[in-house]
């Protein structure tokens, strides 16, 4: 399955900074999917957080 999204203004502005900041955290460039990857794994992380 493929699923694509396209940002725009501030939201595109968000996700830029929210890369930098995972590429600057990890030390090496990561694909827009990578980024995706990471947020999502972080958000279900807190969903099993909030659960306990």
């Amino acid at each position: 399955m493929r699923t694509d999204v396209t940002l725009r203004g501030s939201k595109a502005d968000q996700f830029e900074r929210i890369q930098n900041y995972l590429e600057d955290r990890r030390g090496h460039d990561l694909s827009r999917a990578d980024v995706v990857g990471i947020m999502m794994a972080e958000f279900e992380q807190g969903l099993d957080n909030n659960r306990r």
